[in-house]
């Protein structure tokens, strides 16, 4: 059916981390965008005009260098952690030494010549970047970063989701069958240890399935107790920087966000808003993270900025770099693809996965106020006319079928 709607350490500074088929005419893309195929993050790095000094480039040795000469064995992201906190709480800017601290952590994870799961785990670098960039969790008021530490950290997360495996995201449906009923204990039981945990090599689909290669788009899965995707052919990944449509079909469906990164539908596996405040938002993913604040009835699309719900900041909202890409995008009326997952307010979200709905357009932003009363930005998106309508029989009964059995083989 097809209808047309329009992170001890931690507890002191109360900061902890969490863990393609377009018609040409509709294809609208931006000149400056080059393809996304290797993040120079270092090349980021040295715009930042830090003091020179030997750093090391290993994530073992990163994790144990004393960047803060005061808390020598303080771990990268606690320091990370602190001195957001304290910004915050005062109300300015990083201090020199505050800037040379936190540059020279940049600098050295930017340095690290190959992301893995593993090594970004223990460094916590995504939580360090998405402090730079104004999302620290627990934080309640704003702050903002000097733009150069911003412009590392987005190169440094493009290089992480191009590098690195994806674990599962539990916002994404599991199977009906895995569903568990009220009375089913077996979950609090493997917490208590009373009940034997799952084998660490579990049964995976058989790649060469024409239906289940149909659905991932060169994405694998990897054997562990936490089920990873990777993407098995880097080449042919479509750079996500373009306006547009850019090649996707108006309700093509992705069963992970991993899948709708390499088919360059968005450029994040775990952020909602993907793009620069340099040039705008290319894609949006709306899920259930912000119902409180975010409203969808299809054509119209109330959108909030990133970290929006923390802030207890009546006067300020708080200004991330994914909401003045959003800004960005609406000063230049720049379209923006919207994709929807499963669980999202919209009656018409799909059953499982995510769904490519098509362009929408800012027409204005506004300031709103969160549960905590505090201050957010908040934008209207409206779908745009004159492309297919959004297509709600994606997934198809087969595409949920196939991605049943995906999650039901462990």
């Amino acid at each position: 059916m097809i209808v047309d709607e329009t992170m001890n350490q931690g507890e002191e500074m109360a900061l902890v981390p969490n863990e393609a088929a377009a018609s040409s005419d509709s294809r609208e893309t931006n000149p400056t965008a080059a393809p996304i195929t290797v993040v120079d993050t270092m090349a980021e790095a040295e715009k930042m005009g830090l003091e020179l000094i030997d750093l090391p480039d290993e994530p073992e040795k990163i994790q144990t260098f004393p960047f803060d000469v005061k808390h020598p064995t303080m771990r990268p992201h606690a320091v990370l952690g602190m001195k957001t906190v304290r910004i915050v709480r005062e109300k300015r800017q990083l201090d020199p030494k505050e800037y040379q601290m936190i540059g020279n952590i940049l600098k050295a994870i930017s340095s690290i010549k190959s992301f893995t799961a593993d090594n970004v785990q223990a460094l916590q670098s995504r939580f360090i970047m998405s402090c730079v960039l104004g999302e620290a969790p627990n934080t309640r008021g704003p702050y903002e970063f000097p733009k150069s530490f911003q412009d590392v950290a987005v190169a440094n997360l493009a290089r992480m989701d191009q590098e690195v495996e994806v674990s599962e995201v539990p916002e994404e449906t599991p199977p009906t069958s895995a569903v568990t009923s009220p009375t089913d204990t077996s979950s609090k039981r493997e917490r208590d240890g009373t009940h034997s945990r799952r084998s660490a090599v579990r049964q995976q689909p058989d790649v060469n399935d024409p239906a289940y290669q149909s659905i991932m788009w060169n994405i694998t899965v990897t054997d562990g107790r936490t089920r990873k995707y990777s993407l098995t052919n880097k080449s042919a990944a479509i750079p996500c920087n373009n306006f547009g449509h850019n090649g996707l079909t108006v309700g093509q469906w992705f069963p992970f966000r991993i899948c709708a990164l390499n088919a360059g539908a968005h450029g994040a596996t775990q952020a909602g808003i993907a793009g620069s405040e340099k040039v705008g938002a290319f894609s949006i993913v709306v899920s259930s993270d912000y119902d409180e604040l975010d409203k969808d009835d299809g054509v119209t699309l109330y959108y909030s900025g990133s970290n929006s719900a923390l802030n207890e900041d009546a006067a300020n909202p708080v200004m991330t770099h994914a909401t003045r890409a959003m800004q960005r995008s609406h000063a230049d009326s720049r379209p923006i693809r919207v994709l929807r997952t499963a669980g999202g307010k919209w009656r018409n979200c799909p059953a499982k996965g995510i769904r490519y709905d098509g362009l929408y357009r800012i027409i204005s932003e506004g300031t709103a106020r969160n549960l905590k009363g505090g201050a957010y930005v908040r934008f209207k998106l409206v779908r745009e006319a004159n492309q297919p309508a959004v297509d709600l029989s994606r997934p198809t009964q087969a595409e949920k079928d196939v991605y049943d059995r995906l999650k039901s083989s462990i």
